[in-house]
Protein backbone atom coordinates (compact mmCIF):
# COMPACT_ATOMS: atom_id res chain seq x y z
CA UNK A 1 0.00 0.00 0.00
CA UNK A 2 3.00 2.72 0.70
CA UNK A 3 4.05 2.22 -2.48
CA UNK A 4 1.26 2.48 -4.13
CA UNK A 5 0.82 5.49 -2.18
CA UNK A 6 3.90 6.75 -2.84
CA UNK A 7 3.65 5.91 -6.80
CA UNK A 8 -0.10 8.09 -7.28
CA UNK A 9 1.55 11.12 -5.05
CA UNK A 10 4.40 11.06 -7.70
CA UNK A 11 2.06 10.62 -11.06
CA UNK A 12 0.21 13.94 -9.63
CA UNK A 13 3.19 16.03 -9.30
CA UNK A 14 4.75 14.88 -12.30
CA UNK A 15 1.25 15.57 -13.88
CA UNK A 16 1.58 19.48 -12.55
CA UNK A 17 5.33 19.64 -14.13
CA UNK A 18 3.62 19.57 -17.49
CA UNK A 19 3.95 17.05 -20.01
CA UNK A 20 7.37 18.12 -21.33
CA UNK A 21 8.71 15.96 -18.62
CA UNK A 22 6.59 12.44 -20.24
CA UNK A 23 9.77 10.89 -21.04
CA UNK A 24 11.58 11.06 -17.60
CA UNK A 25 8.50 10.30 -15.92
CA UNK A 26 7.98 6.94 -17.92
CA UNK A 27 11.87 6.57 -16.80
CA UNK A 28 11.34 6.92 -13.44
CA UNK A 29 7.99 5.66 -12.33
CA UNK A 30 6.85 1.77 -13.08
CA UNK A 31 3.75 0.24 -14.28
CA UNK A 32 2.05 -2.08 -16.34
CA UNK A 33 0.34 -1.36 -19.61
CA UNK A 34 -1.77 -4.51 -20.23
CA UNK A 35 -1.82 -8.04 -18.61
CA UNK A 36 -3.03 -11.01 -20.62
CA UNK A 37 -3.77 -14.59 -18.73
CA UNK A 38 -3.89 -17.15 -21.09
CA UNK A 39 -3.05 -21.21 -22.25
CA UNK A 40 -0.59 -22.35 -24.89
CA UNK A 41 -3.55 -21.89 -27.62
CA UNK A 42 -5.36 -18.81 -26.37
CA UNK A 43 -3.50 -15.92 -25.36
CA UNK A 44 -6.08 -13.79 -23.64
CA UNK A 45 -8.88 -14.69 -20.66
CA UNK A 46 -10.98 -12.55 -19.03
CA UNK A 47 -9.97 -11.05 -15.84
CA UNK A 48 -11.55 -8.93 -13.20
CA UNK A 49 -11.82 -6.32 -13.20
CA UNK A 50 -10.95 -4.77 -16.77
CA UNK A 51 -7.31 -3.65 -17.07
CA UNK A 52 -6.01 -0.11 -16.09
CA UNK A 53 -2.61 0.33 -15.07
CA UNK A 54 -4.35 2.21 -11.90
CA UNK A 55 -5.85 -0.49 -10.58
CA UNK A 56 -3.72 -3.14 -8.75
CA UNK A 57 -5.63 -6.01 -7.66
CA UNK A 58 -7.08 -8.58 -10.30
CA UNK A 59 -8.74 -11.92 -10.40
CA UNK A 60 -9.92 -15.13 -12.75
CA UNK A 61 -11.24 -18.24 -12.10
CA UNK A 62 -10.82 -21.77 -14.36
CA UNK A 63 -11.46 -25.09 -14.73
CA UNK A 64 -10.00 -27.30 -12.67
CA UNK A 65 -10.68 -30.23 -14.86
CA UNK A 66 -9.37 -28.67 -18.22
CA UNK A 67 -6.71 -26.56 -16.91
CA UNK A 68 -3.57 -27.46 -14.83
CA UNK A 69 -1.51 -24.19 -16.13
CA UNK A 70 -1.74 -21.34 -17.20
CA UNK A 71 0.59 -18.27 -18.97
CA UNK A 72 0.80 -14.36 -17.37
CA UNK A 73 1.76 -11.94 -20.00
CA UNK A 74 2.77 -8.66 -18.30
CA UNK A 75 3.73 -5.67 -20.38
CA UNK A 76 5.17 -2.99 -18.45
CA UNK A 77 4.97 0.80 -19.82
CA UNK A 78 8.74 1.20 -20.42
CA UNK A 79 11.21 -1.37 -21.98
CA UNK A 80 13.52 0.00 -19.54
CA UNK A 81 11.37 -1.26 -16.65
CA UNK A 82 11.84 -5.02 -14.97
CA UNK A 83 9.46 -7.73 -14.26
CA UNK A 84 9.00 -10.47 -11.35
CA UNK A 85 6.22 -12.46 -10.88
CA UNK A 86 6.26 -14.03 -7.10
CA UNK A 87 10.22 -13.22 -7.12
CA UNK A 88 11.25 -14.78 -10.24
CA UNK A 89 13.03 -12.60 -13.12
CA UNK A 90 10.21 -12.34 -16.21
CA UNK A 91 11.21 -11.28 -19.46
CA UNK A 92 8.94 -8.51 -20.86
CA UNK A 93 7.15 -9.97 -23.72
CA UNK A 94 7.52 -13.72 -23.25
CA UNK A 95 4.80 -15.29 -21.07
CA UNK A 96 5.44 -17.18 -18.00
CA UNK A 97 3.94 -20.42 -17.40
CA UNK A 98 2.61 -20.77 -13.90
CA UNK A 99 1.39 -24.21 -12.53
CA UNK A 100 -1.76 -24.07 -10.69
CA UNK A 101 -2.97 -25.70 -7.02
CA UNK A 102 -6.35 -26.45 -6.70
CA UNK A 103 -8.20 -22.91 -4.95
CA UNK A 104 -7.07 -19.59 -4.99
CA UNK A 105 -3.18 -18.81 -6.84
CA UNK A 106 -1.78 -15.58 -5.80
CA UNK A 107 0.79 -13.86 -8.15
CA UNK A 108 2.62 -10.65 -7.18
CA UNK A 109 3.52 -9.21 -10.39
CA UNK A 110 6.38 -6.39 -9.47
CA UNK A 111 7.12 -3.72 -12.04
CA UNK A 112 11.03 -1.85 -11.22
CA UNK A 113 11.85 1.20 -12.85
CA UNK A 114 15.23 1.90 -13.89
CA UNK A 115 15.57 4.59 -11.47
CA UNK A 116 14.66 1.62 -8.67
CA UNK A 117 10.87 2.73 -8.32
CA UNK A 118 8.50 -0.23 -8.29
CA UNK A 119 4.85 -1.36 -7.57
CA UNK A 120 3.31 -4.38 -7.11
CA UNK A 121 -0.02 -5.95 -9.08
CA UNK A 122 -1.66 -9.27 -7.73
CA UNK A 123 -3.12 -11.89 -9.95
CA UNK A 124 -5.25 -14.24 -8.22
CA UNK A 125 -6.29 -17.43 -9.85
CA UNK A 126 -8.86 -20.00 -8.68
CA UNK A 127 -8.74 -23.59 -9.51
CA UNK A 128 -11.89 -25.14 -9.39
CA UNK A 129 -14.66 -27.33 -10.89
CA UNK A 130 -16.87 -25.33 -13.66
CA UNK A 131 -18.32 -28.03 -15.67
CA UNK A 132 -21.61 -27.76 -14.18
CA UNK A 133 -21.79 -23.73 -14.46
CA UNK A 134 -23.67 -22.00 -17.04
CA UNK A 135 -24.33 -18.18 -17.91
CA UNK A 136 -27.37 -16.93 -20.33
CA UNK A 137 -27.00 -13.76 -22.42
CA UNK A 138 -29.71 -11.97 -24.49
CA UNK A 139 -28.81 -11.38 -27.61
CA UNK A 140 -31.90 -10.45 -29.41
CA UNK A 141 -35.63 -11.38 -29.15
CA UNK A 142 -35.78 -15.27 -29.13
CA UNK A 143 -32.33 -15.35 -29.60
CA UNK A 144 -30.03 -16.68 -26.53
CA UNK A 145 -26.46 -17.15 -25.77
CA UNK A 146 -25.30 -19.88 -22.86
CA UNK A 147 -21.88 -20.57 -22.03
CA UNK A 148 -20.48 -23.30 -20.72
CA UNK A 149 -17.47 -23.55 -18.13
CA UNK A 150 -18.45 -20.27 -17.15
CA UNK A 151 -14.67 -18.96 -16.85
CA UNK A 152 -11.41 -19.78 -18.58
CA UNK A 153 -11.00 -22.35 -21.42
CA UNK A 154 -12.38 -24.11 -22.14
CA UNK A 155 -15.92 -22.27 -22.61
CA UNK A 156 -17.73 -22.98 -25.47
CA UNK A 157 -21.14 -20.69 -26.19
CA UNK A 158 -24.47 -22.67 -27.64
CA UNK A 159 -27.14 -20.75 -29.01
CA UNK A 160 -30.77 -21.21 -28.82
CA UNK A 161 -32.66 -19.29 -31.64
CA UNK A 162 -36.66 -19.22 -30.72
CA UNK A 163 -39.27 -19.54 -33.69
CA UNK A 164 -43.07 -19.15 -33.73
CA UNK A 165 -43.69 -23.33 -33.62
CA UNK A 166 -40.35 -24.11 -32.06
CA UNK A 167 -36.38 -23.70 -31.10
CA UNK A 168 -32.95 -24.45 -31.95
CA UNK A 169 -30.55 -25.24 -29.81
CA UNK A 170 -27.35 -24.40 -32.01
CA UNK A 171 -24.59 -26.53 -30.35
CA UNK A 172 -24.13 -28.72 -27.27
CA UNK A 173 -20.99 -27.77 -25.49
CA UNK A 174 -18.89 -29.81 -22.89
CA UNK A 175 -20.58 -29.12 -19.95
CA UNK A 176 -21.53 -31.72 -17.11
CA UNK A 177 -24.83 -29.54 -15.82
CA UNK A 178 -28.36 -29.53 -16.56
CA UNK A 179 -28.37 -28.13 -20.13
CA UNK A 180 -31.70 -29.21 -20.84
CA UNK A 181 -33.12 -28.28 -17.67
CA UNK A 182 -31.87 -24.39 -18.77
CA UNK A 183 -32.99 -24.60 -22.14
CA UNK A 184 -36.84 -25.81 -20.93
CA UNK A 185 -36.63 -22.47 -18.77
CA UNK A 186 -35.73 -20.11 -21.43
CA UNK A 187 -38.74 -21.69 -23.83
CA UNK A 188 -41.49 -23.17 -23.73
CA UNK A 189 -41.19 -24.64 -27.25
CA UNK A 190 -40.17 -28.23 -28.23
CA UNK A 191 -36.63 -27.80 -28.61
CA UNK A 192 -34.19 -29.63 -31.85
CA UNK A 193 -30.35 -29.60 -31.88
CA UNK A 194 -28.22 -28.30 -34.61
CA UNK A 195 -24.49 -28.86 -34.43
CA UNK A 196 -22.02 -26.71 -36.36
CA UNK A 197 -19.09 -29.59 -36.44
CA UNK A 198 -18.52 -32.68 -34.69
CA UNK A 199 -15.86 -31.67 -32.24
CA UNK A 200 -16.30 -32.80 -28.95
CA UNK A 201 -16.89 -29.54 -27.25
CA UNK A 202 -19.78 -28.98 -29.48
CA UNK A 203 -21.63 -31.87 -28.69
CA UNK A 204 -21.03 -32.87 -25.69
CA UNK A 205 -24.41 -32.87 -24.09
CA UNK A 206 -26.56 -34.37 -27.20
CA UNK A 207 -27.54 -37.14 -24.97
CA UNK A 208 -29.72 -34.85 -23.08
CA UNK A 209 -32.03 -34.31 -25.93
CA UNK A 210 -33.41 -37.91 -26.66
CA UNK A 211 -35.99 -37.36 -28.81
CA UNK A 212 -35.13 -34.08 -30.62
CA UNK A 213 -34.19 -33.99 -33.84
CA UNK A 214 -30.36 -33.22 -34.28
CA UNK A 215 -29.25 -31.43 -37.75
CA UNK A 216 -25.58 -32.04 -38.93
CA UNK A 217 -23.22 -32.71 -41.81
CA UNK A 218 -22.95 -36.54 -42.20
CA UNK A 219 -19.13 -35.72 -43.26
CA UNK A 220 -18.33 -35.38 -39.56
CA UNK A 221 -20.77 -38.48 -38.79
CA UNK A 222 -17.16 -40.25 -37.66
CA UNK A 223 -16.83 -37.67 -34.48
CA UNK A 224 -19.98 -38.98 -33.13
CA UNK A 225 -19.44 -41.38 -30.19
CA UNK A 226 -20.57 -45.01 -31.53
CA UNK A 227 -22.42 -44.58 -27.62
CA UNK A 228 -25.21 -42.74 -28.71
CA UNK A 229 -28.35 -42.85 -30.34
CA UNK A 230 -27.93 -41.31 -33.84
CA UNK A 231 -31.53 -42.22 -34.90
CA UNK A 232 -32.83 -38.70 -34.36
CA UNK A 233 -29.78 -37.45 -36.98
CA UNK A 234 -31.06 -35.69 -39.65
CA UNK A 235 -27.89 -34.86 -42.12
CA UNK A 236 -28.15 -31.61 -43.97
CA UNK A 237 -25.99 -29.77 -46.88
CA UNK A 238 -25.82 -26.62 -47.89
CA UNK A 239 -28.88 -24.74 -48.82
CA UNK A 240 -31.04 -26.65 -46.55
CA UNK A 241 -33.11 -24.96 -44.28
CA UNK A 242 -34.63 -25.45 -40.57
CA UNK A 243 -38.37 -24.13 -40.66
CA UNK A 244 -38.73 -22.49 -36.85
CA UNK A 245 -42.32 -21.27 -37.89
CA UNK A 246 -43.70 -18.05 -39.43
CA UNK A 247 -41.17 -17.28 -41.80
CA UNK A 248 -38.23 -17.74 -39.53
CA UNK A 249 -35.23 -20.23 -41.14
CA UNK A 250 -32.13 -21.40 -40.66
CA UNK A 251 -30.51 -21.75 -43.62
CA UNK A 252 -27.51 -24.61 -43.93
CA UNK A 253 -23.89 -22.89 -45.25
CA UNK A 254 -21.20 -25.10 -45.37
CA UNK A 255 -18.17 -23.95 -44.80
CA UNK A 256 -15.52 -26.93 -44.30
CA UNK A 257 -11.79 -26.29 -43.17
CA UNK A 258 -11.89 -26.53 -39.52
CA UNK A 259 -13.55 -29.33 -39.93
CA UNK A 260 -14.99 -31.60 -42.89
CA UNK A 261 -18.14 -31.49 -41.95
CA UNK A 262 -18.09 -27.52 -40.70
CA UNK A 263 -21.45 -25.84 -41.28
CA UNK A 264 -23.00 -22.16 -40.43
CA UNK A 265 -26.79 -21.72 -39.97
CA UNK A 266 -28.43 -18.13 -41.41
CA UNK A 267 -31.64 -16.81 -39.88
CA UNK A 268 -32.20 -13.63 -42.41
CA UNK A 269 -35.22 -12.72 -40.79
CA UNK A 270 -33.01 -12.35 -37.23
CA UNK A 271 -29.90 -11.29 -39.03
CA UNK A 272 -27.59 -13.73 -37.24
CA UNK A 273 -24.91 -15.99 -38.58
CA UNK A 274 -23.82 -18.87 -36.31
CA UNK A 275 -20.36 -19.60 -37.39
CA UNK A 276 -19.46 -22.31 -34.57
CA UNK A 277 -15.41 -22.19 -35.08
CA UNK A 278 -15.65 -22.48 -39.05
CA UNK A 279 -13.88 -19.03 -39.17
CA UNK A 280 -12.48 -18.78 -35.71
CA UNK A 281 -13.91 -16.93 -33.07
CA UNK A 282 -12.19 -13.25 -33.15
CA UNK A 283 -8.73 -15.27 -32.73
CA UNK A 284 -7.40 -17.87 -34.87
CA UNK A 285 -8.97 -20.94 -36.95
CA UNK A 286 -7.53 -24.08 -35.95
CA UNK A 287 -6.58 -25.29 -39.95
CA UNK A 288 -4.18 -27.99 -38.58
CA UNK A 289 -6.61 -30.78 -37.55
CA UNK A 290 -5.61 -33.92 -39.63
CA UNK A 291 -7.98 -35.14 -42.43
CA UNK A 292 -9.31 -31.52 -42.92
CA UNK A 293 -9.78 -29.94 -46.46
CA UNK A 294 -6.74 -28.18 -47.66
CA UNK A 295 -5.60 -24.05 -46.94
CA UNK A 296 -6.75 -23.74 -50.75
CA UNK A 297 -10.38 -25.61 -50.57
CA UNK A 298 -10.83 -23.63 -47.69
CA UNK A 299 -10.12 -20.53 -49.53
CA UNK A 300 -12.70 -21.59 -52.06
CA UNK A 301 -15.33 -21.87 -49.07
CA UNK A 302 -14.23 -18.43 -48.00
CA UNK A 303 -15.36 -17.10 -51.18
CA UNK A 304 -18.64 -18.49 -51.70
CA UNK A 305 -19.38 -17.46 -47.89
CA UNK A 306 -18.59 -13.63 -48.88
CA UNK A 307 -20.41 -13.85 -51.96
CA UNK A 308 -23.73 -15.47 -49.74
CA UNK A 309 -23.73 -12.93 -47.25
CA UNK A 310 -22.96 -9.86 -48.75
CA UNK A 311 -25.71 -8.37 -49.03
CA UNK A 312 -26.66 -8.41 -45.03
CA UNK A 313 -25.78 -4.75 -43.53
CA UNK A 314 -25.90 -5.77 -39.88
CA UNK A 315 -25.41 -9.75 -39.21
CA UNK A 316 -24.42 -10.20 -36.06
CA UNK A 317 -21.99 -13.54 -35.68
CA UNK A 318 -22.86 -15.56 -33.28
CA UNK A 319 -19.24 -17.88 -32.90
CA UNK A 320 -18.60 -20.96 -30.99
CA UNK A 321 -16.16 -18.88 -28.13
CA UNK A 322 -17.30 -15.27 -27.93
CA UNK A 323 -14.91 -14.78 -25.06
CA UNK A 324 -12.31 -15.06 -27.74
CA UNK A 325 -13.61 -11.72 -29.75
CA UNK A 326 -11.21 -8.90 -29.08
CA UNK A 327 -13.41 -6.80 -32.39
CA UNK A 328 -17.69 -7.73 -31.90
CA UNK A 329 -18.34 -9.52 -35.34
CA UNK A 330 -21.37 -7.77 -35.54
CA UNK A 331 -22.19 -5.63 -39.16
CA UNK A 332 -19.13 -4.87 -41.03
CA UNK A 333 -16.61 -6.05 -38.39
CA UNK A 334 -17.93 -10.14 -39.19
CA UNK A 335 -17.96 -9.44 -43.20
CA UNK A 336 -14.53 -8.67 -42.99
CA UNK A 337 -13.62 -11.09 -40.82
CA UNK A 338 -14.15 -13.39 -43.50
CA UNK A 339 -12.73 -11.29 -46.29
CA UNK A 340 -9.74 -10.78 -44.24
CA UNK A 341 -9.72 -14.49 -43.66
CA UNK A 342 -9.80 -15.37 -47.34
CA UNK A 343 -6.80 -12.75 -47.88
CA UNK A 344 -4.84 -14.13 -45.46
CA UNK A 345 -5.22 -17.78 -46.98
CA UNK A 346 -4.65 -16.45 -50.67
CA UNK A 347 -1.30 -14.90 -49.29
CA UNK A 348 -0.23 -18.10 -47.84
CA UNK A 349 -0.68 -20.03 -50.34
CA UNK A 350 1.31 -17.36 -52.55
CA UNK A 351 4.20 -17.72 -50.64
CA UNK A 352 3.53 -13.87 -49.76
CA UNK A 353 3.02 -14.97 -45.63
CA UNK A 354 4.96 -17.90 -44.60
CA UNK A 355 3.59 -17.84 -40.41
CA UNK A 356 5.33 -17.79 -37.46
CA UNK A 357 6.58 -21.63 -36.90
CA UNK A 358 4.87 -23.07 -33.76
CA UNK A 359 3.87 -26.41 -32.15
CA UNK A 360 1.01 -28.12 -30.24
CA UNK A 361 -0.43 -31.41 -29.66
CA UNK A 362 -3.12 -33.48 -30.61
CA UNK A 363 -4.04 -36.54 -29.33
CA UNK A 364 -0.54 -36.73 -27.10
CA UNK A 365 1.22 -36.27 -30.91
CA UNK A 366 3.11 -33.19 -31.16
CA UNK A 367 2.65 -31.23 -34.14
CA UNK A 368 4.56 -28.82 -35.97
CA UNK A 369 2.11 -25.81 -36.97
CA UNK A 370 2.63 -22.07 -38.53
CA UNK A 371 0.51 -19.16 -37.13
CA UNK A 372 0.24 -16.31 -39.28
CA UNK A 373 -2.27 -13.11 -39.10
CA UNK A 374 -4.14 -10.90 -41.32
CA UNK A 375 -6.29 -7.89 -40.63
CA UNK A 376 -9.38 -9.11 -38.41
CA UNK A 377 -8.10 -12.85 -38.70
CA UNK A 378 -5.35 -15.23 -37.70
CA UNK A 379 -4.95 -19.03 -38.27
CA UNK A 380 -2.33 -21.92 -37.32
CA UNK A 381 -2.38 -24.18 -39.97
CA UNK A 382 -0.29 -27.40 -41.47
CA UNK A 383 1.94 -26.13 -44.18
CA UNK A 384 1.88 -29.32 -45.43
CA UNK A 385 -1.79 -28.83 -46.16
CA UNK A 386 -1.62 -25.94 -48.58
CA UNK A 387 -2.92 -27.64 -51.41
CA UNK A 388 -4.86 -30.68 -52.12
CA UNK A 389 -3.70 -33.90 -52.31
CA UNK A 390 -3.24 -35.39 -55.61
Amino acid sequence: MKLRLLWIVAFVLSVMSGAGNLAAQQLAYASLKSLELGNDLSPVIMISPEFSPAVYDYFATVDSTNVQSVRINPTPVSNQDTLTINGAPVEAGRPYKADLNPGENTFIITVTAASGNAIQYTLSIIRKDLSGQYRTELVQKGVWRISDYFGFPPNQDMYLIEGATKAVLIDAGMGKGDLSGLVKSLTPLPVEVAITHGHGDHIGQISQFVGSVVYMSEKDRGMIPKTLDMGKFKWVKDGDKIDLGSGRTLEVIEVPGHSAGSIMFLDSMGKTLAVGDAIGSGMYVWKFIPGTPSLAEYRDTLKRLEARIKGFDSLIFLTGHHWQEKTPLVGAAGKQMVTDMRILCEKIIRGEITGTPNATSLGGRKMSIRTAEYGLAGIWYNPDNIQPAK
